[in-house]
């Protein structure tokens, strides 16, 4: 820690509270390394994006809390609204407030609320009791600069969480209906190779198509848990992102993790609607689009005659978002297609 002085977002006014490691972490991977902090933030380049004087942080599981403190020190924004249930980090936090209102007046603008950071109303609830003032909403054509969300989701039933606040980016609701809102996410490293593969990759999912067509992401950091720096990654997404690569002691659990941005994209949940109910039949199955096209809804290979061969021949992991928007015209074109609901009794049925 002798080296603290030396980095811009260090808070040395909470030092004490990070030369010592928490007993426990619920589960989480939580950077104890202060350089390593400083080494995400520069990497995210957040300062020039930010109007400080009315820029609101929304941080879910702040947990330790070295990288919150960091970020809060680096951005200097008019509220920290921390939100966690764990009885340890609440009290912790609470000293730590203590000590910034008993040395800065806390001027940090920091809060620890104690309810849960999975509930959606936990969120509206900030605004509905007076904790955050109202959001105004900026145009999608630019980074909101008044609102970030912060959010620790690398324990072992998170994944679902990530793949839902991805979906807000597609229908534009809950805190995405501001605008343009940047998500930091520190997710599992299993999860971030699947999210943010590219079409083609082994490990690419219908989430990860879901993030490819309704967000723009950035892998901006990965753990270091092998010899081979980047294994299970998408070489592409290493090459074109350039992650910061943090060594596995950095980590309190020594199980690393990876930190992704997130924010809402070109499209909306609109675009693919109409074939949102049959993402999981495309999915499920190895074949090409041709063969799975029957499996799908009675005479649905009359698509054939709607979409292209160099799309009927790839398997759902090669889609590109211009591929399922294509495909999602066809559909729309077809005379004959079925209801949701008999679409989802033969799926029941073929996909047992």
């Amino acid at each position: 820690m002798s080296t603290v002085a030396n980095l811009r977002s260090y808070n040395p006014s909470l030092k004490k509270f990070f030369d010592k490691l928490p007993r426990f972490t619920y589960g989480k991977s939580q950077l104890k390394n202060p350089a390593a902090c400083q080494q995400v933030l520069d990497k995210l380049n957040l300062k020039g994006q930010y109007n400080s004087s009315n820029l609101d942080i929304i941080d879910a599981t702040p947990g330790f809390g070295l990288f919150s403190a960091m970020l809060n020190h680096e951005l200097k924004p008019k509220n920290h609204i921390l939100l966690d249930r764990n009885d340890e980090t609440v009290r912790s936090w609470h000293k730590k407030i203590q000590t910034l209102q008993n040395s800065t007046g806390n001027q940090e603008n920091f809060k620890i609320i104690d309810r849960d950071p999975f509930s959606w109303e936990t969120y509206s609830n900030l605004y509905k009791k007076g904790i955050l003032p109202p959001t105004k909403f900026q145009s999608f054509d630019k980074i909101h600069d008044e609102l970030l969300i912060v959010a620790n989701w690398t324990g072992t039933k998170d994944e679902s969480t990530i793949a839902q606040w991805i979906g807000c980016c597609s229908y534009r609701n809950w805190l995405m209906k501001y605008g343009k809102v940047r998500m930091v996410l520190f997710v599992p490293s299993s999860t971030a190779m699947k999210f943010l593969s590219e079409p083609g990759f082994k490990k690419r999912n219908r989430t990860a198509l879901k993030r490819d067509l309704y967000t723009d992401s950035r892998l901006i950091a990965i753990g270091e848990e092998s010899e081979i720096i980047g294994e299970g990654y998408d070489p592409r997404v290493l090459v074109r992102d350039q992650p910061v690569v943090i060594d596995k002691s950095s980590f309190i659990r020594n199980s690393a993790a990876a930190v992704v941005e997130i924010s809402p994209g070109r499209y909306t949940g609109d675009v693919i609607a109409n074939i949102e109910h049959l993402l999981s039949g495309i999915f499920v199955t190895s074949s090409s689009l041709r063969e799975s096209l029957p499996k799908l809804a009675a005479g649905a290979e009359y698509l054939c005659n709607y979409i292209p061969d160099e799309v009927l021949n790839k398997k759902a992991i090669e889609f590109t978002t211009e591929d399922i928007i294509t495909i999602a015209n066809a559909y729309e074109d077809w005379p004959f297609k079925p209801s949701i609901e008999e679409t989802f009794d033969i799926g029941e049925e073929d996909f047992k």
